[in-house]
């Protein structure tokens, strides 16, 4: 995980908004701090280190927008300051939750996608050499691993007016947790859900969610996930897990799934 699945993302997402590479160990820092901050108790909010990471990276992204609107750049700040003063698109708070939005959905989640796809990989040996034997199915096995272990676990819903769900009402004001992990196992959609298919198809996981909330960051995780996942097949012969009888410890909140670490071997 610190070799790879935590500095590419965040690295690729820096560098889109156009942010300094020198930076970029910071912006992981307080990333973590914001998600780490809930733990599996989201009634309780946030902890006081999340609290700061958030304050602190809202500072510095607040400077580098005021940057960006007395001289722009070619980077994605920049094309959100244009869209804010020509047409009036943003507010400037509205601006800067978006920019932050951007910086943690942009990392988080793909981080997390590497990390659980080179898992599955390792505990479904036969699935990694059919993939090493067909690379053609890079983009099918990507899919596979965003239903089969989703990095986002689940999201949540706030109806405007009265809703009813499966027999249950929800109140306008309200909140539906979704749980996204748990409809990509339905197996009234998912012939063997339980089954780690990297050739699977149909595939229509809801790992990314689904119409107008559908995430806008879906191709860049996908390209960033198969471009790892291919090049780790393609460096080492083999890739198991170094101690397959260690536990694994995971990180994040409750809607998050990710490992702190995942130490592998290629022998």
């Amino acid at each position: 995980m610190a070799a790879l699945a935590n500095p590419l993302p965040v690295i690729v997402i820096a560098e889109l908004l156009g942010v300094s590479a020198a930076d970029h160990a910071q912006f992981k820092q307080w990333s973590n701090d914001m998600i780490s901050s809930f733990g599996q108790d989201m009634a309780s909010g946030p902890s006081p280190a999340g609290i700061e990471a958030r304050n602190e990276l809202r500072r510095y992204l607040a400077e580098a927008i005021k940057q960006r609107s007395a001289s722009p750049a070619d980077d994605l700040i920049s094309a959100l300051v244009t869209a804010r003063d020509e047409s009036d698109a943003l507010s400037e708070n509205e601006l800067l939750a978006f920019v932050v939005l951007l910086l943690l959905a942009g990392n988080e989640t793909t981080t997390n996608l590497i990390g659980n796809g080179l898992l599955a990989l390792c505990k479904h040996p036969e699935q990694q050499n059919r993939l090493r034997e067909n690379p053609e199915l890079i983009p099918s096995a990507i899919e596979e691993m965003l239903r089969y272990d989703p990095p986002v676990q689940m999201t949540v819903r706030i109806p405007t007016v009265a809703t009813n769900i499966g027999g249950t009402d929800v109140a306008p004001g309200g909140i539906a947790f979704i749980l996204l992990a748990a409809a990509n196992r339905d197996p009234s959609h998912f012939p063997n859900p339980e089954t780690f298919d990297v050739a699977r198809n149909p595939n229509e996981h809801v790992s990314f969610g689904e119409g107008i909330h559908f995430c806008l960051g879906a191709p860049l995780a996908r390209l960033e996930g198969a471009i790892a996942i291919e090049s780790m097949l393609e460096k080492f012969p083999r890739i198991q897990l170094a101690n397959p009888d260690a536990k694994l410890e995971y990180r994040g909140s409750m809607a998050l799934r990710g490992l702190s670490e995942l130490r592998l071997s290629a022998r």
